[in-house]
């Protein structure tokens, strides 16, 4: 088995081994557009990683990993906290 990559270990990685690194172990979590990104949010071991993905030049421009809860303020203003409850 794999050992578990920290977020340092994972923010020293080229962009292309952080992707293969999502697409194999991270959760996707959600999304959310501004100006000139889509900014995508994922879970792996006990952290986070952004992926900022240009809609203008069609790629990927940064992806960081992270543990402080205050970088997931951006992502707080698109959860709906209103939905109806499933019964």
């Amino acid at each position: 088995m794999e050992r578990q990559l920290t977020a340092a270990e994972f923010n020293l990685l080229t962009n292309d081994e952080k992707s293969w690194h999502l697409w194999h172990g991270a959760a996707f979590l959600m999304a959310y557009r501004n100006d000139t990104h889509r900014v995508n949010l994922f879970h792996q071991n006990d952290y986070y990683i952004e992926l900022w993905y240009n809609t203008s030049s069609n790629q990927i421009d940064k992806i960081f990993a992270f543990r402080s809860i205050e970088l997931l303020e951006p992502f707080l203003k698109y959860i709906e906290l209103d939905a109806p409850v499933m019964k």
